[in-house]
């Protein structure tokens, strides 16, 4: 790949708004680039020199791994966001499942071309026209060669009709991202060029747009299978305390007509009289296969705080099913981890067991029911026992404990059968966060604190009185303490081979 092109790209991304006050991360991104074309001979003990110059003796691979999980994490959000239309992706391989001899053989950070781009390329230069040899010779027919041109004359004809016909159908203003706009809703194609707009005299809820990012809550792409863009969008109001609304799911045309409409939610007993308003966190679509269309899949929580509700839709925005979990599911994603063409539906949050941060996942044609509690007060009655495929809770640290009434999973996402999040140990600012990753047979391969935070956070809470302690080993070693409610063998997660 054209080195230029790449350091281009770099360039790009720490100029971002992603990385604006990620000054550590842009520097070991910085480090890591540098080696980009020889890989294999980087130790961590060099990147501990260049990141930490003054701390070499304190730093450990450890801590080079949780600086290498959180700009993972912050490549993943640029590319999602400001670099969707990118085409050279920066990212990091996940390096310890390969090892031979002691030795990692995956590379520390790749660039390549966004997926597709280079098979186009291919697929075009084979169907380009090659011209046809002239034939020559005593065997040449002058009345055939007449009627060959007229054939090919009459081909080239229909050829031009097929192909402004097909011009017709694949037209170029297609949706491709939105924008919010004061009150109103932009909708632009893959160019920049604006196609049409919405107006909402009520205007948008900063609470669930942060810094009015549409990430989670725009979906673009064929619902009918008919090659038109349907857009897909979940406003919530700026409602006051006097005047809540819940969010509004809302189908859109390529050409901006609305299709239908779909409010989440139910007025259950379990609210005991407080009013059914509910905010849509996430939308996402699955993938159409042999048995089924498309499938649309709403996130949506109870405003005060649980319970949660996972709707399956139909491309006319009817309910197909839902389940219900007492908690507060934040963070949606679907995933092929069984390689077999058929998405599961993961949620992660906080769950009402033990008020402690969860991850829930949904066998797509098993979406109904209610989660099991422990507690009676926090049962969801009505909707039968949930199938949950699995269902794990995560362990609060002593300083969560001390200052919160929970933890929370959240920043979910899925690449290469590599599932990662954070459980933020801090509500209030969100933050102290511990990484984890799972595998595709969610088997753990990562638990620790963040360098910086849950550390200088946990040592400036406990830096005096009779309580007064570092994190020590053994908190840390807690941290994999997963435990499984449905879909393990025994009561903890199996861990696997941990990265270092």
């Amino acid at each position: 790949m054209d080195p230029t092109a790449v350091n281009e790209q770099l360039d790009r991304i720490l100029r971002s708004e992603t990385f604006a006050s990620k000054e550590q991360l842009k520097r070991l991104l910085e480090i890591l680039s540098k080696s980009m074309d020889s890989q294999p001979p980087l130790k961590p003990a060099q990147v501990i020199q260049e990141l930490w110059p003054a701390e070499t003796r304190t730093k450990r691979a450890a801590d080079v791994a949780t600086e290498i999980n959180r700009l993972r994490h912050a490549l993943y959000s640029y590319y999602e966001e400001e670099g969707d239309n990118d085409q050279i992706i920066i990212s990091l391989p996940n390096r310890s499942p390969t090892v031979t001899n002691g030795k990692h053989e995956k590379r520390w950070i790749v660039a390549e071309l966004r997926k597709g781009k280079e098979d186009r390329a291919a697929e075009e230069q084979k169907q380009e026209p090659q011209p046809a040899a002239p034939r020559s010779g005593p065997q040449a027919n002058p009345r055939r060669a007449a009627k060959v041109v007229v054939v090919l004359a009459a081909l080239s004809a229909l050829g031009t009709v097929g192909y402004f016909s097909i011009r017709g159908l694949i037209r170029p203003d297609r949706p491709k991202f939105g924008r919010l706009d004061g009150s109103t809703l932009a909708i632009f194609n893959a160019e920049g060029k604006e196609l049409w707009r919405k107006a909402f005299p009520d205007g948008f809820s900063s609470d669930w747009y942060h810094g009015m990012n549409l990430a989670t809550h725009i979906w673009f792409g064929d619902l009918d299978g008919k090659g038109h863009t349907s857009v897909l969008f979940s406003y919530s109001p700026a409602s006051s305390p006097q005047s809540p609304h819940s969010s509004t799911v809302i189908c859109y045309s390529d050409r901006g007509k609305e299709k239908w409409r779909w409010t989440p939610g139910r007025d259950l007993p379990e609210l005991a009289g407080s009013l059914a308003t509910y905010g849509t966190h996430a939308i996402a679509v699955l993938k159409a296969t042999e048995k089924r269309p498309p499938r649309i899949v709403v996130l949506s929580q109870h405003d005060l705080w649980w319970p949660s509700q996972i709707a399956i839709l139909d491309s006319n925005g009817k309910t197909i099913s839902e389940y219900w979990h007492s908690g507060g599911l934040s963070s949606l994603a679907l995933a092929d981890l069984a390689d077999d063409g058929r998405e599961e539906i993961i949620a992660t949050g906080v769950s009402e067991y033990d008020h402690q941060a969860t991850l829930v996942v949904l066998d797509a044609d098993r979406v109904f029911g209610a989660s099991t509690e422990v507690r009676p007060g926090f049962q969801i009655h009505g909707f039968g026992a949930a199938q949950e495929k699995l269902r794990l809770l995560f362990p609060r640290s002593d300083l969560n404990r001390a200052l919160f009434q929970f933890n929370m999973a959240t920043e979910l996402t899925v690449e290469h059968g590599i599932v990662r999040f954070t459980v933020m140990e801090c509500i209030t600012p969100p933050g102290c966060r511990i990484y984890y990753e799972f595998d595709k047979n969610f088997r753990l391969i990562a638990a620790y604190a963040g360098s910086d935070e849950f550390r200088s956070a946990h040592e400036k809470f406990y830096q005096s009185g009779k309580h007064a302690h570092t994190l020590s080993a053994e908190e840390q070693a807690a941290f994999q303490k997963v435990r499984c409610l449905v879909g393990c063998k025994s009561e903890f997660v199996p861990v696997g081979n941990l990265v270092p």
